[in-house]
């Protein structure tokens, strides 16, 4: 039914994750990989927004990562690991064609700007946008270590249970990521960088945000 199931986004410049809100007595979830960064951002109205989605548009983008997550919770209960990372990678074709077949080739250009704004951390390691920066052998190896740091305080972040602002410790993480990558890039590479990322993403990503769908009309 619509509205009760909320997905909860934890967001930095490292890593985005996108799931039904768990039960209290739920285990935590890994973060998930790169691969449905996109699809969970444009489940915010502040990115369909900025990238002029319809409310169609938006029903799509609920139905088929509602479609998404149910395959994802069935892989996870695959034992064998090589016929769980085929459906992995098969999910990984699916998503990309959706964004292929649904948004224009400047809709998606937006989206990657903003995703490398939101989770440089990890995204700054996708081939294509490592190959732009050049990035050397010492600062993937760098990257990998801040990824780890990164992701151990934003699992921190989401599964505490203390009574917190999470929207501001989201916001503060975000930029400390920022500033990781930052110190890590040369002069030169920074340029390039601010270049990828394009016009600055002013929208605000929440916690606990309704579906998507619940904007769209009947």
């Amino acid at each position: 039914m619509r509205g009760c199931r909320k997905w909860t986004l934890t967001l930095a410049a490292l890593c985005v994750c996108g799931a039904p809100a768990r039960a209290a007595d739920d285990k935590p979830k890994p973060v998930p990989e790169q691969g449905a960064i996109e699809l969970v951002l444009l489940r915010h109205k502040a990115v369909r927004d900025d990238l002029k989605l319809t409310r169609n548009d938006a029903r799509k983008i609920q139905e088929f990562t509602e479609q998404q997550w149910k395959k994802e919770q069935e892989a996870e209960a695959i034992a064998d690991e090589k016929e769980r990372d085929r459906r992995y990678d098969e999910m990984t074709r699916e998503d990309e064609r959706f964004l292929q077949e649904n948004l224009t080739p400047e809709q998606k250009k937006r989206l990657d700007q903003i995703t490398l704004q939101v989770a440089g951390l990890l995204w700054i390691t996708r081939p294509e946008v490592a190959a732009a920066l050049k990035l050397t052998d010492e600062q993937k190896q760098k990257v990998v270590e801040l990824q780890k740091a990164a992701r151990k305080e934003m699992e921190e972040l989401l599964y505490s249970e203390k009574r917190r602002d999470r929207q501001a410790e989201l916001r503060a993480h975000q930029e400390a990521c920022r500033q990781r990558i930052l110190e890590l890039l040369t002069d030169e590479q920074e340029a390039k960088y601010n270049e990828l990322i394009g016009e600055p993403f002013r929208g605000e990503l929440k916690f606990d945000e309704a579906d998507p769908g619940s904007d769209a009309e009947p």
